[in-house]
C-alpha cells in the first residue's frame, strides 16, 4: 500500500472555519481557553477542523497524525495565528508506543490531557484500494481496518486517560458513523465503527467516579471530500464539518455534562431513509458500481 493508502486522515477540510461563528458556538468554544486536547486524524477533515477551532479558543492542540508533513505544516499554520497552541505529533495510531509518546508529550508540556477526540480512521476498501466483497478482502486490508478504525482509539484512549483518572477530569470522544448502523459488504468499517459505540459505554463506566465522560458521534455524510455530497440525506444535503465539530465541542463542555457513554447521530436523515434507499453498491475508485 502507498503512502496516500495509509494515511489515517486523507479528506481535505474544505471551508473549514477557525473558530464557531455562532453566538451560542463562541460561548462554548471559549469554554476550552486554557485547555489540553489530543487530537487524532488531525492533519485533515474534521481533526484539522477541530484543531483550528480549539486553538482559536485559546486551547493547547497536540495534533496527532501518520501524516507528518501534513500534520505539521497544519501546527504551523494555527500556530501563525497567534492564538492558542498547536504542537506537531507523527504518529500512527495502530502502534500503541506512538498513543503512549503523544499522551507524555501533552502531559509533558501542559500538565494534564483535558479532551480525546478520537477521529483517525477510515474504510479501508477505499483507502486502500481494494474494492472487493469483504470475504475477498486481503489479510492486510482488513487488518489496516481493524487497527486503524478500532484499535488506534483504543489505545490512545488507554494512553490518555490514566492521566484523566488521576486529575479527576476529562472527556473522550470516538467518531462512529452511521455505517456502524448500515453496514456495507466489502469492509469491517460498519464493525469497527459499531465497536466505537461499545468503547465509549467502556469508557464511560470506567471513567465514572473519577468525573471522566465519554460518548460516541455517528457523523452521516460530511463534506470532507467531494464523494460525500452524492450520499443521500432525508434532508438532501452532507454536513457541513464545522457543524460536526461544533456539535461535538458543545458536548464536550461543561454544557454536556450530563451526557456519558451514549451516541450521537448526526446524519442530516441519513438513517431515516429505508434501507434499500442507503445500500450502497460496491464500487472501485472511479465510483462506478463493483461487480464480478
Amino acid at each position: 500500500m502507498n503512502k496516500l493508502a495509509t494515511s489515517l486522515s486523507v479528506a481535505l477540510c474544505a471551508g473549514a472555519l477557525f473558530g464557531a461563528t455562532d453566538e451560542i458556538g463562541m460561548a462554548v468554544a471559549r469554554t476550552f481557553a486554557g485547555k489540553t486536547a489530543v487530537i487524532t486524524g488531525a492533519a485533515s477533515g474534521m481533526g484539522l477542523c477541530t484543531s483550528r477551532t480549539l486553538a482559536a479558543a485559546g486551547a493547547t492542540v497536540f495534533m496527532c497524525d501518520i501524516n507528518g508533513d501534513g500534520v505539521r505544516k497544519a501546527a504551523d499554520e494555527i500556530n501563525a495565528q497567534g492564538k492558542g497552541r498547536a504542537y506537531a505529533v507523527e504518529a500512527d495510531v495502530r502502534k500503541f508506543e506512538d498513543a503512549e509518546r503523544s499522551a507524555a508529550l501533552a502531559v509533558e508540556k501542559t500538565g494534564k490531557i483535558d479532551l480525546l477526540i478520537n477521529y483517525a480512521g477510515g474504510n479501508e476498501a477505499r483507502c486502500c484500494s481494494s474494492y472487493k466483497p469483504i470475504y475477498e478482502q486481503p489479510q492486510e486490508v482488513i487488518d489496516w481496518g481493524l487497527d486503524t478504525n478500532l484499535k488506534g482509539a483504543v489505545y490512545f484512549s488507554r494512553a490518555c486517560m490514566p492521566y484523566m483518572v488521576k486529575a479527576k477530569s476529562g472527556v473522550i470522544v470516538t467518531l462512529g458513523s452511521v455505517t456502524g448502523f448500515e453496514c456495507d459488504g466489502n469492509s469491517t468499517y460498519g464493525i469497527t465503527k459499531a465497536g466505537l459505540d461499545r468503547l465509549a459505554l467502556t469508557l464511560a463506566k470506567a471513567g465514572a467516579p473519577y468525573g471522566i465522560r465519554a460518548f460516541c458521534v455517528a457523523p452521516g455524510p460530511v463534506l470532507t471530500r467531494p464523494a460525500m455530497a452524492k450520499m443521500k440525506t432525508a434532508l438532501g444535503f452532507a454536513s457541513e464539518p464545522q457543524e460536526v465539530v461544533d456539535y461535538i465541542l458543545f458536548m464536550a463542555s461543561p454544557k454536556g455534562r450530563s451526557i456519558t457513554g451514549t451516541t450521537h447521530v448526526i446524519d442530516a436523515g441519513r438513517l431515516v431513509l429505508s434501507r434499500s434507499s442507503t445500500a450502497d453498491a460496491l464500487q472501485d475508485g472511479s465510483g462506478r458500481n463493483y461487480r464480478k
